[in-house]
């Protein structure tokens, strides 16, 4: 599997503006000392496009920079606040593509390095879009601990909010001075978030579906991940993320894969969201259990077990197994899956049946093979009914 690094570097060499001639002997000169960074990220998909080398300086990507000295935790950059709606110092790219420069998106943040060591904490996107309101995506840094909260939106459903989700990334550089890296911050980017997309095909060449869309239930939507301790320590489910989801079903959602499609499927494997993937919460689903005490829809619910309600119409040889030409029929499939932080997780749909509301067969049911690698890398993995 081959990794893509995307890396830049964020020079700031602007002159310190309005400063006496001892203000600017103190500081040396600005190309020398001031805090500048250097950004290594993978190729990540997101909703619309992937963070490539070239849409990383359009202007679309931008990041909150903490950083705290070592010896007793000051807060040099970023507000002194330790509670979350608080904000660090923005570095944007300023400049077209390969004809411009990583900078303090406010000239008068721009920071110089001190005598002694600094912790540095970065998050990105670094601005909390309107109409968050600080519910969908947050944070609060300070020099003992460092938090994003995040509540996944139902971009695909009816109602959909003001915005769809986001790829939320974290970087870290702790113990860092003038002579480290010649004076340059380098960060690491994590993602926080998971990537789920699906793809599906026919179990026959004689078989035809046309789906017309797709939910995931009971699903936890918000949670809170908290930083590793160093940069090189991969983040988890259960070390970093603490999710919130009540009995009384408060933070749990369905989110949406497709809606009011029509997506035809053989037996030749078919994209279904692989341009238009969610980012969820990194989580454990409970599978939908069909026999016993939770065979019925309304049962799995009630103890939050997952499963995938597909709206579709399955055809054989011309003949209708299921649904016709005019209407959709819901089939219900048991779903479990665990969701690790910064991975991509690929699902095929292998039609041939699944479970009514009642829990009572169609066909036959769905067996699941996950795989997963890394983030941005193509997942194959199978689900047969």
């Amino acid at each position: 599997m081959e990794k893509k690094n995307v890396m830049f570097l964020a020079i700031f060499g602007a002159l310190l503006v309005g400063c006496s001639e001892e203000e600017i002997a103190n500081v040396e000169t600005s190309s020398q000392n001031a805090i500048s960074f250097n950004v290594v990220s993978n190729a990540a998909e997101t909703k619309a496009t992937p963070i490539t080398p070239s849409n990383l300086k359009t202007g679309n990507v931008d990041f909150d920079v903490f950083a705290y000295t070592v010896k007793d935790g000051t807060a040099f950059m970023g507000d002194t606040k330790e509670d979350y709606f608080h904000k660090g110092v923005k570095i944007v790219y300023k400049g077209t593509d390969n004809d411009g420069k990583w900078d303090y998106d406010d000239q008068t943040e721009l920071r110089y390095w001190p005598t002694e060591a600094l912790n540095f904490y970065a998050v990105s996107p670094g601005t909390v879009l309107a109409g968050d309101a600080g519910l969908h995506y947050t944070w609060n840094f300070n020099k003992d601990k460092q938090e994003i909260t995040y509540a996944c939106m139902n971009e695909y459903a009816e109602g959909t909010g003001k915005h769809s989700d986001h790829d939320v990334m974290y970087g870290i550089a702790l113990n860092q001075t003038k002579t480290s890296n010649n004076g340059v911050v380098r960060f690491k980017f994590k993602h926080i978030l998971s990537q789920v997309v699906f793809k599906a095909k026919t179990e026959l060449t004689t078989m035809n579906v046309t789906i017309n869309s797709i939910k995931i239930h009971n699903a936890k939507m918000t949670g809170t991940f908290t930083l590793p301790s160093d940069a090189e320590t991969a983040p988890s489910t259960a070390d970093n993320w603490v999710l919130a989801g009540m009995e009384d079903g408060t933070g749990y959602y369905d989110p949406v894969i497709i809606r009011d499609k029509t997506i035809e499927v053989n037996s030749n494997t078919t994209d279904i969201s692989c341009e238009t993937p969610i980012f969820t919460i990194p989580q454990t689903l409970t599978k939908w259990s069909v026999d016993g005490d939770t065979k019925t829809i309304a049962k799995a619910d009630g103890v939050r077990q997952s499963y995938l309600e597909i709206s579709c119409n399955i055809q054989q040889s011309g003949v209708y197994l299921f649904g016709s030409a005019g209407e959709y029929k819901t089939i219900y499939v048991p779903f479990g899956a665990s969701w690790e932080p910064g991975k991509r997780y690929v699902y095929t749909m292998i039609f041939g049946g699944g479970y009514d509301a009642n829990g009572d067969e169609i066909l036959k049911p769905i067996e699941f093979d996950a795989e997963v690698e890394d983030w941005g890398d193509d997942v194959e993995s199978n689900v047969t009914f």
